[in-house]
């Protein structure tokens, strides 16, 4: 059999009726009211030995109530089990199954006696069980009676009463459940007899009743209301002196055996006889019957996991968040905890309220393990709402990505691809959600990948005004960073945050009373509460232990660890059993029973027998779709922890056999032969298939990990160096694609010199051109020339055959990353003849990163004017050849261009566009780099408080660095420029470093901190640090650096620093200083120039700077600068 669904289907869902129950079940009776038997369809059933119908009798005496296994072992084994107690229960339980359901198929559900983790249950209606039957029809004569209706209650006592063929459980009465259920049913038989005689004189046929009585109080001398009731038939037959005789034996029996006398009632009743009471010839007031017992629960199953304990209030705000989603707006709920702190329960719980409330639901868990395929929770989730609505064309191709795991990829712009799957995901949860409310679960988030974390976080904005609400779970402990980076983006949505803590004494109290089956002290839960913190799992757990071990065993003998908790209950499990858990522990977090048993190489019936015995030990449970899977995380966790190397690695090339016998997942295949490690051309083979699925699902981080493991299977299997470099080129790009630029880097550099000693120029070129990355800032260390990533291009290109072609185009646009800012010219002439060659080969996506390229080069050669005209070319390109994120940097160059001619308007546009496409296609510089311009914006203004909150949000939201560390260097660059205008420069130098490393080491930031120094009153230690002046670069930061130096000069009464300073920014008289980048800034030039003119002693000069600074200050729409170019020009002109 192909294509296992991970369901064990209808045989471990006892209510429901999925496919494979048999439609027309067998009748089924049982009797304990005498003999005990069963019969089925009117056959006596063969129950076999006196143990094995004991288990049968016990569930009868629960009354349709699940028994525990363990107190089932309890109960059949009084004192010490037997090892092997728990298969004994398991085959007394099959053999029950096929005697009460003996036309049942293999496979189907049993309806009789079911499985109700943890434990077992006998489903029958009350009248197939004489029990049953006969306590409501008691309950039912004293109720009668209450109501004056005799002729009732004496139908339904004598109807009880019919049901007794002799002595209940007679046959288990050495057990003592069975002892003390017989002495229950037989009290309630005697009230029977009491109730059918007190409705005979409600009838006023004494007669009838006064037998009756004699042989009951003959049976039961005590029960003073029988007395009573016989006494008072005696009378009214007539028999006056037999009346009053049966009182007398009724006082010499109490006195005899008792030592009492008779109570109110018989002696009122003495006293009215000798007096011939006229109220004992009328009807007395009808018998008020005592409270009933509690109706037997209707068979209903219980819930996998157990009551909801001691959440009410995390219930309450997930309602409120589901009422807000009702009316019409789209809500976010974060649960979160540690393992075992019971998200999932929680999130179950309002699943199963939502559902009854006519929500539409689905749920998408992020895999266990490694090996599954990019964003599977959304294929899992959108397949779930598929199959109960599917979409109709063009949209359900729209979705094939996510759809069908055989569709076709984009031969397209990955880009454009990518935001269109979203776009039809968004499309198809709005059509859903305006026929029903729509609530979409993401389970264990922690373990997501980038494309289930993307569209997470681009939903919200897309069902804004939809009846949505999307609940994810996830640990708090262990938030990696895509992770981070997606909540940081969700937080804007306010969305409902839930983290749930341990329980509190009370609610662990319940849980453990609701749990274990023996009574439990007030000192036994105190103590299960400090050790567990409340965990609900690790309570359950425990409680389970009390259960079957005692209270001392919870309390002293408990290892420290639930995984000695968990390893105790697995030890309990038969052999086979265990170890086919152990497999599919290795198999992940789901339990999929056709290849478990191939992988294990046991009959599938082994395995079912097997998966029932975790469900009813709580190993394992039964999802409401059907699916099974172990209870907790810590549960497979602890199983797949205690295998040995070489047993795991043995385990996973078995799994992975199996698996692709049966056309399993590439995913999966690829780490299930990467763990064998038995393989490697299979483990890469499949490695490979599944990186390119991965990258068809935009999951260029996946992608990335599924190419590593596809390189290091290669290396393992052994092949062509040529070969090896194909993978290294789709590891170097995806890397880059997922934001991780210096492993891309690092693993290009690797690639380079695997080349090169190949001697396949191709391959080189291929290796090199990798690393593509459209940008608006460097794609490498700042101020780091990458030499041997130079060589090895223009070697690339001398090997690579004359004429235009798509490599040679790539190599020369690599070279204008790789030399921006460098003092040669070589970047800027391979810039010119990338985009001329891009040009004549008609390649609108080569064309646009060589563009991009020339751009770099733009700081050096062309300024301002070849910027706009590069932003404005390559904007109508990428729009109308569909590159999206060329689009992204097209808006971004042109919102830094339009800023620095003082077009905020047009600049506030493009950074708007730039935002919505930047989410769209999965930008993350965008939103640093558009949140860096609108702190500049508030600088300009003078609203320097709001500047910097806003500079300290960009870095808080984007929760860590994605190139090089640039945020960090960017806040401080912010920071620097901020506090240099509000004349606060001095409080920074606590946080100038002793050792310059990594951006600190840069010359900007070297001459900046000696900046902070000067002005701090260290001028001795500013000059130490610049003794050897650092190069000023001439790119975006050429004006930033020069106005340090400049000011530093100053300081530092060092005027050859000044006039350098002076020349460097004397072309840029109409600009802010920082424009370039649009991400800070220091002021107008010209302002910075007439400081440097006044100290050259030029006062003429700088009296003109300053009067041009006024100008440009109105022009940038700031006051303060305005004033302080004044203040300035007073000073100058005074002298």
């Amino acid at each position: 059999m192909k294509g296992g669904t991970g369901r064990i289907g209808p045989r471990f869902a006892p209510v429901r009726r999925p496919p494979g129950h048999y439609a027309e079940p067998d009748m089924v009776g049982v009797r304990v009211l005498g003999a005990f038997e069963a019969q089925v369809n009117g056959v006596r059933a063969d129950l076999g030995g006196n143990r094995q119908r004991s288990v049968l009798a016990r569930l009868v005496a629960a009354q349709g109530r699940m028994i525990p296994v363990d107190r089932l072992i309890e109960d059949l084994w009084p004192g010490e089990a037997p090892p092997r107690a728990l298969v004994g229960v398991r085959t007394f339980i099959s053999n029950l199954r096929r005697a009460l359901e003996p036309d049942r198929p293999p496979r189907a559900a049993a309806q009789v006696l079911v499985t109700a983790p943890p434990g077992y249950a006998l489903r029958l209606p009350a009248d197939d069980v004489d029990a049953w039957r006969f306590e409501p029809l008691v309950r039912s004569a004293g109720r009668l009676l209450a109501e004056r209706d005799a002729a009732g209650a004496r139908a339904a006592a004598e109807e009880a009463l019919a049901l007794w063929r002799g002595p209940a459980y007679a046959e288990f009465v050495e057990l003592d459940w069975a002892a003390a259920e017989a002495a229950r049913l037989e009290e309630l038989l005697r009230v029977a007899v009491e109730r059918r005689a007190e409705a005979m004189l409600e009838l006023a046929e004494p007669g009838e009743a006064v037998p009756v009585l004699e042989a009951h109080t003959a049976a039961h001398p005590l029960r003073e209301d029988a007395w009573r009731l016989l006494g008072l038939a005696l009378y009214r037959t007539g028999r006056q002196g037999d009346a009053l005789a049966a009182l007398r034996r009724a006082r010499a029996a109490l006195a005899e055996d008792l030592g009492v006398d008779p109570g109110p009632a018989l002696q009122r009743l003495e006293a009215d006889i000798l007096a011939q009471s006229p109220a004992l010839d009328h009807r007395p007031t009808a018998w008020v019957a005592p409270p009933p017992a509690a109706e037997p629960p209707p068979p209903v199953p219980l819930p996998s996991r157990g009551p909801l304990v001691g959440r009410d209030a995390e219930s309450a705000r997930l309602a409120r968040a589901a009422a807000a989603a009702a009316a019409g707006r789209c809500a976010l709920a974060m649960v979160t905890g540690e393992p075992g702190a019971g998200k999932t329960a929680l999130v179950e719980h309002a699943v199963a309220e939502l559902a009854a409330a006519g929500w539409r639901v689905a749920t998408g868990r992020c895999p266990e393990t490694e090996g599954a395929p990019a964003a599977w929770p959304w294929a899992e989730l959108l397949r779930g709402l598929a199959a109960a609505a599917p979409p109709g064309e063009p949209l359900a191709a729209r979705l094939a990505p996510l759809l069908d795991d055989a569709a076709p990829g984009s031969d397209g712009d990955m880009t454009v691809a990518r935001f269109r799957l979203h776009r039809a995901v968004g499309d198809y949860l709005t059509e859903l959600a305006e026929r029903a409310p729509l609530l979409l679960v993401l389970d264990d988030l922690h373990r997501a990948d980038d494309e289930t974390l993307t569209l997470l976080t681009q939903l919200p904005t897309r069902l804004r005004d939809r009846r949505v609400l999307v609940v994810a779970t996830f640990r708090r402990t262990e938030i990696p960073d895509p992770l981070a980076d997606a909540l940081a983006e969700l937080a804007r949505h306010e969305p409902v945050r839930i983290d749930l803590g341990g329980l509190a004494g009370p609610a662990v109290a319940e849980l453990v009373r609701s749990v274990c089956t023996t009574e439990v002290d007030a000192g036994t839960v105190a103590e299960v509460l400090r050790r567990t913190g409340g965990n609900p799992f690790f309570v359950r757990e425990m409680a389970r232990l009390i259960g079957s071990a005692g209270v001392a065993a919870a309390t002293s003998a408990v290892p420290a660890g639930v995984g000695e908790v968990l390893r105790r209950r697995v030890a309990r499990l038969p052999a086979v059993d265990q170890t086919l858990l152990r497999y599919a522990a290795v198999m992940g977090r789901d339990l999929d029973p056709e290849p478990l048993a191939a992988a294990a190489g046991q009959a599938e019936d082994t395995v079912v027998d097997a998966i029932e015995s975790a469900l009813i030990s709580g190993l394992v449970l039964e999802t409401p779709d059907g699916r099974l899977r172990f209870a907790h995380a810590l549960v497979r966790d602890t199983l797949y922890g205690d295998l040995s190397r070489l047993r795991r690695e043995r385990m996973h090339a078995r799994v992975a056999a199996a698996l692709e016998e049966r056309d399993g997942d590439a995913a999966a295949l690829a780490h299930h032969y990467t763990m064998a490690r038995t393989a490697p051309d299979r483990a890469l083979r499949y490695a490979r298939l599944a990186a390119e699925r991965a990258e068809a699902r935009f999951a260029h981080r996946t992608a990335a990990a599924l190419w590593e493991r596809a390189l290091a299977a290669f290396d393992a299997a052994g092949g062509a160096a040529a070969d090896r470099l194909g993978i290294i080129a789709q590891l170097v790009r995806t890397t880059a694609l997922s934001g991780q630029m210096i492993r891309a880097r690092a693993i290009r550099d690797e690639g380079i010199d695997a080349a090169r000693a190949v001697g396949d120029a191709a391959r080189l070129a291929e290796v090199v051109t990798a690393y593509e990355v459209p940008a608006l800032w460097s794609v490498r260390p700042y101020g780091v020339l990458a030499h041997d990533v130079v060589a090895a291009a223009e070697e690339a290109l001398r090997a690579l055959p004359p004429g235009d072609g798509v490599p040679r185009a790539r190599l020369l646009t690599v070279l204008a990353y790789e030399l921006g800012g460098e003092v040669t010219d070589r970047g800027h002439t391979a810039s010119l003849e990338a985009v001329e060659m891009a040009r004549r080969l008609g390649r609108p996506d080569v064309l646009a990163g060589a563009l991009n390229g020339r751009y770099e080069q733009s700081y050096r050669y062309g300024g301002h004017p070849e910027r706009r005209r590069i932003g404005a070319e390559m904007l109508d390109l990428a729009v109308r050849h569909g590159l999206g994120v060329h689009q992204v940097v097209a808006h971004m160059i042109l919102m830094e261009e339009e800023a620095a001619a003082f077009r905020y308007d047009r600049a506030d546009e493009h950074a708007a566009a730039a935002r919505r496409l930047g989410e769209q296609y999965e930008v993350p510089s965008v939103y640093w780099l558009g949140g860096w311009y609108h702190a500049t914006r508030q600088m300009i203004a003078g609203e320097f408080e709001e500047a910097e909150r806003l500079c300290r949000k960009v870095v808080s939201d984007l929760a860590r660095p994605t190139m090089w560390g640039h945020e960090d260097a960017s806040l401080w660059l912010a920071l620097f420029c901020l506090r240099s205008m509000q004349g606060r420069l001095a409080e920074l130098a606590a946080e100038v470093p002793r050792e310059r490393t990594g951006w600190r080491a840069a010359g900007l930031t070297t001459e900046a901190d000696a900046l902070t120094l000067a002005v701090a009153g260290r001028p001795a230690e500013a000059r130490a640090l610049v003794a050897d002046p650092p190069r000023i670069r001439p790119d975006w930061s050429l004006d930033i650096h020069a106005t340090i130096r400049g000011r530093l000069g100053i300081a530092l009464d060092d005027p050859g620093r000044v006039a350098e300073a002076y020349a460097l920014l004397e072309p840029f008289p109409d600009h802010l200083v920082g424009d370039r980048t649009a991400a800070c800034t220091l002021g107008p030039v010209t302002h910075v120039l007439g400081d440097f003119a006044a100290r050259l002693g030029r006062p003429a000069e700088a009296a003109a700077r300053y009067r041009h600074a006024v100008e440009i200050s109105g022009r940038a729409g700031a006051p303060h600068w305005a004033a302080a170019a004044e203040a300035a020009l007073a000073r100058v002109e005074r002298r």
